[in-house]
């Protein structure tokens, strides 16, 4: 009996040795396949894609403990071609594909969503082509990076309405077509990076956007966003770097943005905002503030001379009068556009 057992289990672990194998030989093949789709690229990271070389060891692959392919790192490479979803979803245990800066054209098809463990997915600063597919099934995705890609047309924003856990959205520069402030956006709340300037957002931005309490990073400008700078902005006290710039804002500075004191980069140069810059006195760690061609009126507050951090300002074209605070750069390298 007890060699019966033992017999088994030694069949069990043979089988299961043999699967993985298979399974190993299945991914060499698939990156082999990968590597083939961009032979036009002048890439020296494929020098180690070789038959004769176990995967894990390839430039760019990161393995799991099985010895599956969980990574492709194969950012900034010079990669050119069209991109090869068919091959790269079959690896099923892939957590991480990161493209971005590259030089690849073409459309990104629907086969992205048969990559159904990604949880990190970069393909910014390409030059894709079409629009941007569903991807609902990446219902785990923690990072997703399409900026700067060339995509247009509708992006599909309710595939990610399941993406609870999505940390960092980066879709600015694309030229999609107008929308409205996307009403799914508002129910992620463990985003900490939300980059969407420069890609047609119309319409005022909701006061839900103060649901986004993990925000640390928020760009909105460079679109058609009308009405004030809402309140609930200023729920958001991790915020380390607001811009709303090239917009059409109007109205004064909420009451309670002083409340933003982590705060270090603020523009929201180039809009009709009008009032005081009462709020901007408790905003002691900045580092620059951008507020040129408003229509701000009364004096910059006394405490901006105090800001030992700020490096950069611009308030010029406004209707600003009185003195500048006296000690205003003189804490540190300082780069001032004056008043006008």
């Amino acid at each position: 009996m007890a060699a019966a057992t033992v017999s088994r289990r030694n069949f069990h672990l043979l089988s299961l040795f043999c699967l993985l194998s298979v399974a190993a030989s299945d991914e060499l093949q698939t990156l082999l396949s990968i590597k083939a789709a961009f032979l036009d690229s002048n890439a020296r990271v494929f020098d180690s894609w070789e038959s004769s070389t176990p995967v894990c060891s390839f430039s760019g692959i990161t393995c799991d403990s099985n010895g599956f392919v969980k990574e492709i790192e194969l950012s900034n490479q010079n990669l050119t071609g069209l991109l090869p979803l068919s091959s790269i979803c079959q690896l099923k245990s892939l957590e991480k594909l990161s493209l971005g800066f590259n030089n690849l054209y073409g459309r990104v098809t629907q086969d992205l969503n048969d990559c159904v463990s990604l949880t990190y997915l970069d393909l910014g600063n390409n030059v894709f082509s079409g629009s941007f597919p569903e991807v609902s099934s990446l219902s785990g995705l923690v990072s997703l990076h399409a900026n700067n890609s060339g995509f247009s047309g509708t992006f599909p924003w309710n595939s990610l309405k399941n993406m609870t856990n999505l940390q960092v959205l980066s879709l600015g520069d694309n030229p999609f077509d107008r929308t409205p402030f996307p009403s799914v956006i508002l129910n992620l709340t463990k985003l900490n990076w939300l980059y969407m300037s420069n890609c047609s957002i119309e319409g005022e931005i909701p006061e839900e956007i103060g649901n986004l309490g993990e925000l640390i990073e928020l760009e909105l400008s460079q679109n058609y966003i009308t009405g004030e700078i809402p309140r609930g902005i200023t729920k958001l006290k991790k915020l380390w770097q607001l811009e709303l710039y090239l917009n059409d804002l109007t109205g004064e500075l909420p009451p309670g943005l002083g409340n933003l004191t982590n705060l270090e980069y603020f523009d929201a140069s180039t809009n009709r905002l009008y009032g005081n810059l009462s709020e901007i006195r408790f905003l002691n760690k900045l580092k620059s503030l951008q507020l040129f061609q408003n229509q701000f009126s009364g004096e910059v507050p006394a405490e901006v001379g105090e800001f030992k951090n700020l490096v950069n300002l611009s308030l010029y074209e406004n209707k600003l009068t009185g003195q500048l605070p006296q000690k205003l750069g003189s804490w540190a390298e300082f780069h001032f556009h004056r008043c006008v």
